[in-house]
């Protein structure tokens, strides 16, 4: 699929990392020290390897200089559609189980914590899965994560159709969710590793947009489809749904290792290896010469090794820029996923209960809801180059306003099921610009050695934020009185999103990513 025939990403291997390296990017603007990112300048090619020279690399070429020779291509297109899978099921599965679960409550008679726990199960096993895939992916290569989280969520997605009794039930959807959890981190890990620095914040969001639109418009038309005028088929729907997810598993075994992880661990000839093949595919050559190793700061040599560092924890919080930003990361993913998974399990219920329609008509409500995402990721697309951090803040402020506007639609002196589509509609576009650009923003802030480790531990408090919003819910749901008072704290956990995001101390428009 991919052009790589029988490639592996080569046999399973503990890392030894090696203390900060020297930046090995294209050509650091002046006075950069190989510690920073900095912005790249392109240059000639005279220059570029007058340059390389000065650096000791006589004869060879550095990483970022080949991923920015080869641009973006046929084989980033066909990654793009591979990683947007992660997406895809993490989509479908909030969108789904808060769609069906009050047909699971009926058919298999839950208590109301026992629902509760059903929609809190995707993101218990979500977060379990970031940290195990994350530090997989960091200590042993992306490719295995890769391979085995997309497998684990199809089967046991597949099998939750088929569950006799609610505790099955709840172990397959954890079993799901916990591949779930590892395949958004490794996801846009292997993606981000691929990419040159051009229009890399785009492409970034292409992720999001290749998995997300897709998953709405088949949750909803699969929804509208099985349900009927009191009841949902919520077992085809299960099973439906998780189809799409198992083709990917097939496709995805195409997928290289990531060279750039190969170069962090000292397998140069594996990375050329897989460069040359990229660079096969997109129809364009690499520059000329050899790849050359990442080195210590300081040294002339190949990196030596020393103690194991890949996926330590210690490591997202080492120096000021990192310091400052794991902690705003993790307070922000916490706020985005309380206030989007809450309404996204609320939605139903709302405009059930509010507009005493069909459940086909409350599918096809939702349905609308999905368009929200085109202008939304579209904005995104092109903002995300001009600034990642001042972008998602205002994407916050967008999808406060809509949830407020929403709860006046529905519980206020606007209510009307028009407006209360076109708030949805608003809504769902502003939620996953906030999730592209938040996604983007993280993958970025951290090196190699504990990329997909940063990621998938910022998304544990993402995950806790799901597992707690559905309960909290709960709490209100059986008095509509209270209800707009758990409506109003999702619009004000977006508000209060806004905070950490414009005090980032880094905004990556244009900068090199570290190793």
């Amino acid at each position: 699929f991919l052009g790589f025939g029988g490639m592996s990403g080569g046999e399973l291997k503990a890392v030894e990392p090696e203390e900060e390296v020297q930046r090995d990017t294209v050509r650091l603007l002046s006075g950069a020290n190989g510690s920073s990112s900095e912005k790249y300048v392109l240059e000639d090619d005279e220059d570029e390897e007058s340059k390389l020279d000065e650096w000791g690399l006589d004869g060879r070429y550095t990483f970022d200089h080949a991923v920015e020779h080869m641009g973006f291509g046929r084989f980033h297109w066909k990654l793009l559609m591979l990683c947007g899978v992660g997406y895809f099921a993490e989509i479908t599965e909030l969108v789904i189980v808060g769609f069906v679960a009050p047909a699971i409550e009926k058919d298999m008679g839950l208590s109301t914590v026992e629902y509760g726990l059903l929609g809190s199960s995707s993101f218990i096993g979500m977060a379990a899965g970031a940290v195990f895939w994350g530090y997989i992916s960091d200590r042993f290569g992306r490719l295995i994560s890769f391979s085995l989280t997309v497998w684990m969520t199809f089967i046991g997605g597949f099998l939750s159709a088929f569950s006799p009794n609610y505790p099955i039930l709840f172990t397959l959807r954890f079993l799901a969710a916990f591949g779930i959890g590892g395949m958004l981190p490794v996801d846009y890990t292997i993606f981000l590793e691929f990419l040159p620095a051009k229009k890399r914040g785009s492409h970034i969001v292409l992720v999001g947009a290749v998995g997300v639109i897709p998953a709405l418009f088949v949750s909803a038309i699969v929804a509208y489809s099985f349900s009927g005028k009191e009841d949902i088929k919520w077992r085809w729907v299960l099973g439906i749904v998780s189809i799409p997810v198992g083709i990917m598993a097939v496709l995805r075994r195409h997928v290289p290792e990531s060279p750039r992880y190969h170069l962090a661990i000292g397998e140069v000839d594996k990375a050329q290896s897989i460069l040359e093949k990229v660079a096969e595919t997109n129809g364009v050559p690499l520059p000329r010469g050899k790849l050359a190793p990442l080195r210590k700061k300081g040294s002339s040599g190949e990196s030596e090794s020393s103690t194991s560092m890949h996926g330590k924890i210690s490591l997202l919080f080492k120096g000021d820029i990192l310091r400052a930003t794991t902690p705003r990361l993790w307070l922000m993913w916490f706020l985005t996923q309380f206030s989007s998974s809450g309404m996204v399990f609320a939605l139903p219920k709302i405009f059930d209960e509010t507009f005493s329609v069909s459940k086909k008509r409350i599918a096809l409500d939702l349905l609308w809801g999905v368009f929200g995402l085109i202008p939304g990721l579209t904005i995104a697309y092109f903002v995300v180059e001009r600034s990642r951090k001042y972008s998602l803040a205002a994407y916050y402020v967008a999808a406060g306003a809509s949830v407020f506007m929403f709860m006046l639609t529905t519980m206020g002196f606007l209510k009307n099921e028009f407006l209360a589509i076109v708030m949805s509609i608003l809504l769902r576009g502003s939620m996953e610009g906030c999730f592209s650009l938040l996604n983007c923003t993280s993958v970025e802030a951290y090196p190699t050695l504990v990329r997909a480790s940063g990621l998938g531990n910022a998304q544990i408090f993402d995950h806790i934020a799901g597992a707690m919003s559905p309960l909290f819910f709960s709490i209100f749901n059986d008095n509509t009185r209270l209800r707009p008072i758990a409506i109003t704290v999702y619009a004000v956990a977006y508000l209060a999103a806004f905070v950490p995001t414009v005090t980032l101390p880094m905004d990556y428009v244009g900068l090199a990513i570290k190793d």
